[in-house]
Formats: structure tokens, C-alpha cells, sequence
């Protein structure tokens, strides 16, 4: 059996331009995927860097085209998984917390200005998601995660790169030695990439940090000014109507 190598330096280029997505974003994964044995938390510096410089390698593999924003302007809507990293501020609450797993959806609207310029609005929910304190027992729980959105971004061929800022409120569930049952919100904000993979296809990966004020006396161990911090990455696939 033959293999078949690249000719010419063009060729080589663009083979090197699909390995890099694929590096970045197993480099990713391995930096929030649990060890057995250990509690495990990725730093929100480090997600963010790791989550930039995935949102750069998969722009880098992109192909331009002719196309502008006016491919993005309508209605969306669709599903994705997160990983979200949580954490208590100012609450001598048993940290840290290991990252958990929620599945949930979101639709909204986009409205092209120009031939690059995206806006648009987005409504996102999020189902259960456990945080363990100790191995085996997930102590703490998100019961489910709202939050509503605007985005604006730029169009580069069949990408967006965009940046949010919105509201998000959580519930969430009793757990000995950690809290009562409660919610808490705050502002929520991030960055991403999506790609049309068809004209009614996309797919993207999100960026999102959060900083909630829970309900007082909630927390054990709280105090005023407590908060629970959250970040979060998701991926997600929409339809375009």
C-alpha cells in the first residue's frame, strides 16, 4: 500500500493548517478531563487561554470565501454540552469543586450590519450538572442554568468570531456540609467561534465566565460578598432558519 505525499510546498502548508485545529483541541480537552483518583480543576486563566488558542486554530483551518454576514442574518436555534468549572468566593465552602457536565440548548437571532458585522440575541438553558467536593460523592448541583444574551461579531467567510455579555441565573440543590437549596445570578460574559458547515449548519465552541451572588445564608461558610464563580466551554450545533 502506497502513501501518498504532498507534492509541493502548498500542499504541505495546508496539511500543517488541518493538523493545527486538532492539536489545540485535544491539548484542551486533556487539560479539563478528570484524573481518576484526584480533584481536579482547571484555573480560569488556563481555560481562557486554552479556549483562545482553540478558537484560533479552528479559524486558522477555515477556508475564506466571498461570502459576508448576511448568511448569519435570521433565526437559530440548537443544542450543546458544557463543561462548566465552578468555584466559591469569599465562603470558606468545601472547595475545590471538580468540573461537571450539563447538556442543554439555545436559540436566538442574528442581524448582519455591513458585510462583516453580526448582532444578534440568544436565550441559552442548561440541565442538571454535579460538582464533586470528595471523590465518588457529588456534593454540590446545578439544577439548571438560564441566561439570556447579546452577541456581536465579526464574519470572516463561513466564521464568526464574537464576544457576549448577558445575565444568567442558576438554581441550585441542597448538599450536606456545602449548601442549602438556592439560586443565585449575575452577569455573564465570553467570547467564540461558530462556523456554518452547510447554509443551515453550524457549529461553535463558547467561552463563558460568570461571578453570581447566591442566596444570603445559602453557602455554608458565607459571608458578605460571597459569589460563585463559574466558567464554562461549550459545544454546541444550531440550525439557521
Amino acid at each position: 500500500m502506497s502513501v501518498k505525499m504532498p507534492k509541493t510546498v502548498t500542499e504541505m502548508v495546508q496539511l500543517q493548517h488541518m493538523r493545527w485545529p486538532t492539536v489545540f483541541a485535544q491539548a484542551h480537552l486533556n487539560a479539563i478531563v478528570t484524573v481518576p483518583g484526584h480533584i481536579s480543576r482547571v484555573p480560569e486563566g488556563q481555560m481562557m487561554r486554552l479556549t483562545v488558542l482553540t478558537l484560533t486554530a479552528l479559524l486558522a483551518s477555515g477556508t475564506a470565501s466571498a461570502q459576508d454576514a448576511s448568511q448569519w442574518t435570521g433565526f437559530y436555534a440548537g443544542f450543546a454540552t458544557n463543561i462548566i468549572s465552578p468555584e466559591f468566593d469569599n465562603s470558606t465552602a468545601t472547595t475545590p469543586l471538580q468540573e461537571g457536565t450539563g447538556f442543554g440548548a439555545y436559540g436566538g437571532y442574528n442581524q448582519a450590519f455591513g458585510d462583516n458585522f453580526v448582532v444578534g440575541a440568544e436565550l441559552g438553558f442548561s440541565g442538571p450538572a454535579s460538582f464533586q467536593t470528595s471523590l465518588g460523592n457529588p456534593d454540590f448541583e446545578f439544577d439548571r442554568v438560564l441566561n439570556a444574551r447579546v452577541r456581536g461579531g465579526y464574519a470572516l467567510g463561513n466564521a464568526l468570531v464574537y464576544g457576549s455579555l448577558g445575565y444568567q441565573t442558576v438554581e441550585y440543590g441542597a448538599a450536606a456540609g456545602v449548601s442549602d437549596a438556592g439560586s443565585a445570578d449575575g452577569l455573564v460574559y465570553g467570547i467564540g467561534l461558530e462556523m456554518l458547515l452547510q447554509d443551515n449548519v453550524s457549529v461553535r465552541l463558547d467561552y463563558t465566565s460568570t461571578h453570581m451572588a447566591p442566596d444570603p445564608g445559602t453557602i455554608v461558610g458565607g459571608s458578605s460578598g460571597e459569589q460563585i464563580d463559574a466558567n464554562a466551554v461549550g459545544l454546541g450545533v444550531a440550525l439557521h432558519f
